[in-house]
């Protein structure tokens, strides 16, 4: 079932020429692990936040269920969607459980009273993201890569259809890179969308089910990884000539070297 689309969709910032983006269609399909490659700059994060409804598009539209995002209100979008930011800063010195209490915000309301059901939601993202002996620590005295498998914890604890994440790998060690991208397929294979921003063009070959690459803020390729993640096409986003090698079905880049 598609979740999330977007049709003629551009914006363009205050004040500025031209479009951050331009003429973006889209469908997404609840069970897809969606991966989103693109130079810095490029818009991924413009794009993430306009469909989550952080950003109104100059042009276009984004509909959530086949109903506009306009229509929803904020408190239905957070039941269907959550969203995780690249980086994370810690004002408060909220426990661990506090924070990803706060997932079941949107379920419970800001003032109401956790049921059992809640409680077992918040122990399983805990566990889910490995924060179970962290669990009465503040946020404040962990590291930036704990801090973001807090934040991802939330995310998972709020119970969302759909899984907007941007650079979701920030911070974290290569073992929790690989946890976490199972972890996602894992959650896509639930029936949820996952839709994850990545400069890793090989972590999404192995795990994810479709990619898109932004370029000058439009589309330019969507499809199955093994289409789209190639070495000709990476070599022409990154600007680096690069040779594919694919080994036990994965595929790995290496930079081309001029032998003399």
């Amino acid at each position: 079932m598609t979740l999330l689309s977007c049709r003629n969709l551009d914006f363009r910032q205050p004040r500025q020429a031209g479009f951050v983006l331009e003429d973006i269609d889209l469908s997404l399909r609840e069970g897809e692990l969606v991966g989103l490659l693109g130079l810095n700059g490029a818009g991924k994060s413009t794009l993430l936040r306009l469909l989550m409804g952080f950003l109104t598009p100059s042009t276009g539209e984004v509909f959530l269920e086949g109903r506009s995002l306009r229509e929803w209100p904020a408190s239905a979008i957070a039941r269907h969607l959550a969203y995780v930011p690249q980086s994370h800063v810690a004002t408060f010195p909220y426990t661990v459980r506090r924070m990803v209490e706060l997932g079941r915000v949107p379920h419970s309301g800001l003032m109401g009273r956790l049921s059992p059901q809640d409680g077992r939601t918040v122990a399983a993202a805990l566990e889910r993201m490995g924060l179970e002996r962290f669990a009465d620590r503040p946020v404040t005295e962990l590291s930036g890569g704990e801090r973001q498998r807090v934040v991802l914890a939330r995310a998972i604890a709020q119970d969302a259809r759909g899984l907007l994440l941007d650079e979701p790998m920030t911070g974290l060690d290569y073992g929790y890179q690989l946890r976490l991208m199972a972890l996602l397929a894992e959650l896509a294979r639930e029936g949820r969308l996952v839709m994850l921003t990545s400069h890793r063009p090989e972590e999404l070959y192995a795990y994810a089910s479709r990619v898109l690459v932004l370029d000058h803020g439009r589309i330019e390729a969507d499809g199955p990884p093994q289409d789209v993640v190639t070495a000709q096409r990476m070599s022409a986003l990154y600007g680096v000539p690069l040779m594919q090698m694919d080994h036990a079905g994965n595929r790995f880049f290496h930079q081309e070297r001029n032998e003399k």
